[in-house]
């Protein structure tokens, strides 16, 4: 008599829990979602908050708009969100370094897959290595046949120290053994034009910010860092062809900070999925040179958890300091 009495208690409870929980769900978004981009206006990561974000309203019927909260590499953004309100009506469109390189290298307020987790990777992009058009190496092979034969003499330009385009580069010198310099810039703009300029050998760049110059024939590349060649441009090898195992792949995507509603992250990455495959949104981040994703979260998870030690080690190998925890 106690033990059903007892059952019928804890079911009760159990229902008025879960009632709320699927109310929520179902309900979300009653208004306007707050799209936090923690980097600059105009780039990449704006571009493509600003194309998924359209579509995202259309289908879930409310109005998503992006706000750019640029600074630290990220972190304002970040920090941003974590002291709003924490009802889903603002979250993030972050890019994969927040995750796997920023807290191991600056102090931040946020813990990766805690206070900081991802929802969706929404699309993926490789590096391109361009060197001036009538530089005196026309493949890798070559590139690193010089590097080789001139210790220390040869330079590499990046956006900043610690970003995709520093630490790709590291990774290809390290894993080659090649002694070469890193000159950073501000933005990647500045340090492609290094490149033009004839100020420095090499840069690795964005796939996004490089097929357009590659096409064009303003640079020559000489290798992706994806995992087989782009199909933007499948005339460029990959590294891999000539290093095997090499893979150096950049993604952004959606995250929420820990205090937001599982119910409501699910129902965002459910909607993400159907993003991804819009046909206006996969043409749109190929004119970008970037790949439609639409993990689910679990997804996301996974590859964050394989990338943490890897990039770990290409930290090692760019030669940066890491924080003490």
């Amino acid at each position: 008599m106690h033990s059903t009495r007892w059952l019928m208690i804890v079911t009760v409870l159990f229902a008025l829990w879960w009632a709320p929980s699927v109310s929520l769900a179902q309900q979300w978004p009653e208004r306007t979602v707050k799209v936090v981009v923690p980097y600059g206006a105009g780039g990449v990561t704006d571009i493509m908050a600003r194309v998924t974000a359209d579509r995202l309203g259309k289908i879930l019927k409310q109005s998503f708009v992006v706000e750019d909260k640029p600074g630290a590499g990220g972190a304002i953004g970040v920090n941003y969100a974590m002291h709003a309100p924490q009802d889903g009506y603002t979250i993030l469109f972050v890019g994969s370094t927040l995750f796997t390189v920023l807290p191991l290298v600056q102090n931040v307020d946020y813990v990766p897959l805690k206070d900081l987790v991802p929802v969706s990777i929404t699309g993926t992009n490789g590096m391109i290595l361009v060197v001036a058009k009538d530089a005196p190496y026309s493949t890798l092979s070559e590139f690193i046949s010089f590097a080789r034969a001139h210790p220390g003499k040869i330079t590499y330009s990046s956006g900043g120290t610690g970003t995709n385009n520093h630490l790709s580069a590291a990774y290809l010198a390290g894993k080659e053994g090649l002694n070469m310099v890193h000159v950073p810039f501000r933005g990647g703009q500045a340090a492609l034009e290094a490149v033009l300029a004839k100020s420095v050998d090499m840069h690795f760049g964005n796939s996004s910010d490089l097929v357009g110059p590659v096409n064009s024939g303003t640079v020559k590349a000489l290798a992706v860092s994806t995992p087989k060649r782009m199909a933007q441009l499948p005339q460029v090898p990959a590294v891999a062809e000539t290093i095997p195992g090499f893979e150096y792949v950049a993604w952004n995507g959606y995250a929420v900070t820990g205090g937001v509603p599982p119910q409501v992250t699910q129902r965002l990455a459910e909607a993400l999925q159907t993003v991804a495959h819009d046909p206006s949104v996969v043409a749109a981040f190929a004119k970008l040179g970037i790949d439609s994703a639409g993990t689910t979260q679990e997804q996301a998870l996974d590859g964050i958890r394989k990338d943490m030690p890897v990039y770990a080690r290409i930290i090692d190998m760019a030669g940066l300091p890491k924080v003490r925890r």
